[in-house]
């Protein structure tokens, strides 16, 4: 699934930076439904890792080290290459926007508001609530609302990686996983039609149907993870079985990239999202069987996916750099440079980044293969 991943990291790209030759066409599915698309994927592969790797004895810290590995490193790395860069061309005459946030307001910011905004940019914890809150241009003081749409000044665009709340999301899923993808299936669908059933009240009951209640609330974007994790005990159950055929397997591939690639030729009843939710969401979960059986050895398509969260993270970078320059987003051009230049950086660092911690990572697996296996005859 590393080209759909790929490709969904691409419509977020295009989505702050606008569409490739500015074609409208070319935005492909854009950001929120990318991001619930992968929450998505995501609850597949923790449901696949946590019933089939991380079993046995120590396998919850394995899991828990192995992710954080995955996560943070990179995160680190383009935190601080975006504040180096900011600096350096504050130091020219040109300021990114956070930066330009920071010194515009930091000095009469309460220092318990100053330190939380900073501490979540370092512990990655934390980003999502951000986007529950602003700040007070007179004061600098942070405070919690509904919609942060509605105030000149919210909190997010103090952060150095400002799409990093969706990796708070990843984490917090991270830590339930365990205690949920293992149990009956009657259990996880169970919490999947709690957490829709909380996503209908909050939008019908307390007229929440704004950004960021529609994809951002973690409680109510549990369901697009466990559905995922559903989607793997299909998958579990029809292994070896008839119908995992390759033909059923690359029309369900090649059949979902194109709805990823045309998305916005899509008839609007199939772009309709009723409480925060596409019909593509409700559909992606009973594909993702085939999708994965046919894609899982494919080493293209291991490669294309490994880019898939650097280029995530490291777009926005360029997204201000060319801001602070004077190209305007959204333009003809800014798009296809933005996409092009995120390419490039996200192979680097993949390469000198996370190619290294990857190896790390699988000693990680190795081990606990070895503890399985050590305990095995005794028991």
């Amino acid at each position: 699934m590393g080209s759909l991943r790929l490709l969904l990291a691409l419509s977020v790209v295009f989505a702050h930076a606008g569409p490739a030759f500015g074609w409208q066409s070319l935005r492909m599915t854009g950001g929120p439904l990318a991001v619930q698309m992968f929450y998505i994927v995501s609850g597949f592969y923790m449901a696949l890792v946590l019933n089939e790797k991380y079993v046995g004895q120590g396998a919850w810290s394995a899991f828990a080290r192995s992710r954080l590995l995955r996560l943070f490193p990179m995160y680190l790395v383009v935190a601080a290459a975006t504040l180096l860069v900011g600096l350096g061309m504050y130091l020219g005459g040109w300021t990114i926007d956070p930066l330009a946030r920071w010194f515009e307001y930091a000095g009469q910011m309460p220092w318990l508001d100053a330190l939380a905004l900073g501490l979540v940019q370092v512990t990655l914890v934390g980003q999502d609530a951000v986007v529950f809150t602003a700040v007070e241009p007179e004061t600098s003081a942070v405070f919690f609302t509904t919609d942060f749409h509605r105030y000149p000044l919210p909190a997010w665009e103090f952060m150095l990686v400002p799409q990093a709340w969706t990796i708070s999301l990843e984490i917090m899923f991270y830590a339930v996983a365990p205690l949920i993808v293992r149990r009956h299936v009657g259990v996880i669908a169970a919490l999947l039609v709690a957490s829709l059933l909380l996503r209908y009240l909050l939008m019908h009951g307390l007229h929440l149907v704004n950004d960021p209640w529609t994809y951002r609330f973690f409680p109510t974007e549990l369901a697009l993870f466990l559905a995922g994790a559903l989607a793997y005990r299909a998958y579990r159950r029809m292994r070896g079985g008839p119908w995992l055929r390759p033909a059923l397997g690359w029309t369900a591939l090649l059949g979902t990239i194109g709805v990823v690639l045309t998305y916005r030729l899509l008839p609007d009843v199939l772009r309709s999202a009723p409480y925060g939710l596409s019909p593509v969401l409700i559909a992606l979960p009973f594909v993702l069987p085939f999708v994965f059986q046919v894609s899982a050895r494919w080493r293209l398509d291991r490669a294309l996916g490994e880019l898939s969260y650097p280029v995530y993270l490291v777009h926005y970078l360029f997204c201000f750099v060319l801001t602070a320059v004077g190209v305007r987003l959204w333009s003809s051009t800014s798009g296809l440079v933005v996409a092009a230049l995120t390419l490039v950086a996200s192979w680097l660092l993949w390469r000198f980044v996370g190619q290294p911690i990857e190896i790390g990572r699988q000693r990680i697996g190795s081990g606990l293969r070895r503890n399985r296996a050590a305990v095995a005859p005794e028991a």
